[in-house]
Parts: structure tokens; sequence; C-alpha cells
């Protein structure tokens, strides 16, 4: 597993832009919402209309930097917000144990440690194992630029809801279907999408790095110190 993670982070950190310059982004996934609408399912009043006025199931993914889905929770309402779907699922658990069995090893700049996390948007809590950009009101000139390096990486996951969509036409359309027969079809396609991929490919890691144990007071601080990685090379 401590492979697995290092070799999905390394895989993200060799991302590049247009110019062939590395992003140097060291998650090892980005985490999203997706609403898919669906007919309004009988007798259930209000409970799966969304604010954009359609009704819908949401949903919670995770994706690698291939764009294969690496984890999928369906609501059964539409009403159910992404962080509402992240605070009662098994998602952050998931997470916590994986900060404790990997522990916070040394980035390239050999000072910044770092937890395996996620790249998230605002919508969900900032944690040591989900990192986000900074909100409107914190933006200084750093973390403007801080929020624009991570952002173009983070768009990824937008990328994947929109292959999905290309690929798997009855998503493009209210699905009329039984609730949990949508919620289901939505976890095959994704399955068969990622069977579409082909096989993970890990890169040949070193898998050596000593675990440290946490240097950080906050999640704040953890973010400050990644925006500091990011900002001086």
């Amino acid at each position: 597993m401590p492979e697995t993670l290092e070799s999905l982070e390394q895989k993200f950190y060799n991302l590049t832009d247009m110019n062939g310059a590395q992003r140097r982004i060291p998650c090892f996934g980005l985490l999203d919402g997706k609403h898919f609408a669906v007919e309004h399912p009988p007798h259930s009043g209000s409970l799966n209309a969304k604010y954009k006025g359609c009704f819908s199931f949401n949903s919670l993914m995770l994706c690698d930097s291939d764009l294969r889905v690496m984890y999928c929770q369906i609501s059964e309402l539409g009403v159910n917000s992404d962080a509402q779907l992240f605070r009662d699922g098994p998602l952050q658990s998931i997470l916590d144990d994986l900060v404790r069995m990997a522990g916070f090893r040394m980035l390239p700049d050999h000072r910044t440690l770092m937890p395996p996390f996620l790249l998230a948007d605002n919508g969900f809590a900032i944690t040591h194992s989900t990192m986000q950009p900074y909100r409107q009101n914190s933006l200084t000139l750093e973390n403007y630029e801080f929020n624009k390096m991570i952002s173009a990486v983070r768009v990824r996951v937008e990328n994947l809801f929109g292959v999905l969509t290309s690929k798997f036409r009855i998503l493009r359309r209210d699905m009329n279907l039984d609730p949990s027969t949508s919620r289901a079809l939505v976890v095959a396609l994704c399955v068969i999408h990622n069977i579409q991929l082909g096989p993970l490919q890990l890169l040949d890691v070193d898998s050596t790095a000593p675990m440290m144990a946490n240097p950080y007071d906050s999640p704040e601080d953890q973010r400050t110190a990644l925006k500091r990685f990011l900002l001086d090379q």
C-alpha cells in the first residue's frame, strides 16, 4: 500500500503544463461531488430537488491522475451536499488510516513534510488529508498563485465527469429508473470506465524513505507549508 500511494503521488507530481513544466503537486487523488439528474422519484417530495431546479441524487468521487475512479459514494437524496456525503460516509476514516499508516514524508526540497492528501474544492473542510484552495476572503497574491497551481490539477476530476457523461449517453438525460437502480447504474458505469482504462500502472518509486511524525499544529499550517514548497521553486 505505501508503494501504491507513493506511485499515485509521483504521477500527479509528474503532470506537466502546456510548456512541459512539472506541476509538482504531491497529492494522490482528487475529490469532488457530482449530481446525476433523474426523473422526480415518486413519493419523494422535494428531497431530490437540487438548487439548479431539477431532481437528482448526489455522488462523491475520488480519481487518480489517469481519471480512474478510486472511490464512489452515492447518496439517496439530491439534497445531500458534497460535505454531508464526506462527513457521513467512510472516506474520512479511510483517509485518517492512510495518514497514520504512511506518516509524513519529505518532499523533494528536503525540508517540507507532507502526508498522503487529496485535493478538493471549498465545499469540503480542510484537514491533514484534504487540501483545498484559499477562499475569496483570504486571497493575497501568494494565495492566489497557490490557488491557480492546485486548481490546474484539481480540474481533472471535473474532466472525469465530462468523460463519463460523454462516454455513457444515459448520463446526459434524466434517468427514469427506480432510484436504487439509477444509483447502481452509476457505480457500474464507473467500473466499466475503469476497465476501459486498463490496469493501474504503478511507477518504480523509492519506498524506503523514513516516515516522520506530524510537524504541524493544524491543517492550515500544513497548507502554508505546501504553498511555500510550490512557490519557492
